[in-house]
């Protein structure tokens, strides 16, 4: 047992003390009381046999009551209380993926649909934090910066799709730029989402390096695959229309089939300390929202050393009983 407050600790003998002089006061009183009234044999006749007796049971319950009492007021304690993890925020940054190949339908409906899907969910998952937003294909943009006020983010999302970027291709390390960039200043776990089916015209050895150095600036880089890696034709869509005209060709005329990269996007993870996952559906993974949750480097995460467990109540509660116990043999004795 320690003791918050070790100086208040000698309370726990000085109340006791004062309370055995209460009692021997009290005592006295009763008996010069007693025999101001009438002769002792007297007095008990008549019923006051009690004014010359020491109610010793009274008198321990309210000693030990004041002990008890005495030893509260120190603080005492014992076991170990773990701390709550203080409440903050996380910086997570969506990066999605805007390029032609999400067009591509060798998932259903396509893979910009199960990509918008899985970002709707873990904004969801993530409604108290703080959340960007990057798009890419031949450059990245930023969309929104790091917010709790999500509604931008649900419309850009709606709005998602080739149209949404000027540049025509799909550049990793631009997107991963931009994302960095938002996290420079972030206060909670610096996080980055990519959700991609990993095509990229960047040097892969480029994006690899970027991804490396993020993780070693305590950045996690977790990576969300979209699509097959025997992939699909890449549909030819009419910017005003909407109506699809074909499917892109190479420059030889050959019909231009998008394959996913899990790989590359495995590789990414793998070197900024994060997870890859593959996206099956139009849901993000339980296993990814657990890997961002985790993510190390947050303001709320720990909470710092366990505590020492504050057991003061146990002291004030054996005091009330004893005060109540003591009411009730003073009631008896009236009667």
């Amino acid at each position: 047992m320690s003791f918050a407050r070790p100086v208040l600790l000698a309370l726990a003998v000085v109340l006791p003390v004062l309370v055995v002089l209460g009692f021997m006061l009290y005592v006295r009183r009763r008996r010069r009381a007693a025999r101001a009234w009438a002769d002792v044999g007297l007095v008990g006749r008549l019923g006051g046999a009690g004014l010359h007796r020491v109610p010793w049971l009274r008198a321990v319950c309210i000693v030990l009551a004041a002990g008890a009492l005495g030893i509260a007021a120190a603080g005492p304690g014992w076991g170990r209380k773990e701390p709550r993890a203080p409440a903050a925020p996380r910086d997570v940054v969506l990066v999605l993926d805007a390029s032609n190949s999400m067009l591509a339908a060798d998932v259903q409906p396509n893979r910009l649909e199960l990509q918008r899907g899985a970002a709707r969910e873990l904004i969801q998952a993530f409604a108290a934090d703080r959340i960007g937003l990057v798009v890419f294909a031949g450059r990245g943009y930023i969309l929104s910066p790091l917010t709790t006020d999500h509604r931008a983010l649900w419309l850009n999302i709606d709005a998602l799709g080739p149209s949404m970027v000027a540049q025509g291709g799909s550049s990793l390390e631009a997107a991963l730029r931009q994302a960095l960039s938002l996290l420079v200043a972030a206060r909670g776990g610096r996080t980055v989402v990519l959700i991609s089916d990993g095509e990229a015209l960047d040097e892969r050895e480029a994006v690899l390096n970027l991804a490396e150095r993020a993780g070693r600036a305590g950045v996690v880089i977790h990576t969300l695959g979209v699509g097959t890696p025997g992939g699909a034709p890449v549909p030819d869509m009419d910017p005003v229309s909407g109506a699809r005209r074909g499917y892109k060709r190479e420059p030889d005329g050959r019909i231009a089939i998008s394959r996913a990269d899990p790989d590359l996007l495995r590789g990414i993870a793998s070197r900024a300390r994060g997870n890859h996952q593959t996206l099956a559906g139009a849901a993000a993974p339980p296993e990814l929202v657990a890997a961002v949750r985790a993510a190390p480097g947050g303001s709320g995460a720990g909470g710092g050393p366990a505590r020492r467990a504050d057991r003061a109540f146990w002291f004030v509660g054996a005091a009330l009983l004893l005060l109540g116990v003591d009411a009730l043999l003073e009631r008896g004795a009236r009667r």
